[in-house]
């Protein structure tokens, strides 16, 4: 009965986060992430998966935290993306069960640092391999729902990298458009 709620769980956090990235603003994104990130989090407790919830669960006050990053310039500090990345490394080594277990960490870790710094692209390409490791994880602890969710955003961010670099090979042509 828990595997098949998580997995209703799962498939509600993808329906929020596919939802979320057609808002307006940035902040009723993360806003809409951060209900997904819920979502995760109760997902992956459910079927054990420790190093999935406690990634999400992080991700979530990540999420809350770019909000209001926003609006505090004074937040902007590396300081607290170094702090953000010394408590993944800490939840890592206390939720340990196998090389598995790492990969959330890891994707968490490495999509941190691009978005906290990087460009569209950069942080699209970072994404396409993050989800890699999710699908692998998501496989390694039986979630359907999550490998799906993995398969679709896998997709959608490869065609939004190749969109993006097609957009920036080819210049417009100002005079000859109508």
């Amino acid at each position: 009965m828990m595997y098949v709620l998580s997995q209703l769980l799962e498939l509600l956090a993808l329906g929020t986060t596919l939802l979320s990235y057609h808002l307006k603003t940035k902040q009723k994104i993360f806003q809409g992430m951060c209900i997904a990130n819920i979502l995760d989090i109760t997902h992956y407790l459910f079927l054990g998966a420790y190093s999935g919830c406690l990634t999400k669960a992080v991700a979530f006050i990540r999420n809350l935290f770019i909000v209001f990053k926003e609006r505090h310039s004074k937040l902007n500090h590396v300081f607290f993306l170094f702090l953000f990345l010394i408590c993944y490394v800490v939840l890592c080594i206390f939720t340990y069960q196998n090389y598995f277990s790492l990969l959330p960490f890891l994707a968490a870790m490495i999509y941190m640092i691009v978005v906290w710094n990087g460009n569209e692209l950069q942080v699209k390409r970072v994404a396409f391999f993050c989800y890699f490791l999710w699908l692998i994880y998501n496989i390694s602890v039986y979630s359907i729902v999550g490998v799906l969710s993995n398969i679709i955003s896998l997709i959608s961010t490869y065609i939004a990298w190749k969109n993006w670099e097609k957009k920036e090979q080819s210049p417009v042509d100002f005079m000859h458009t109508k």
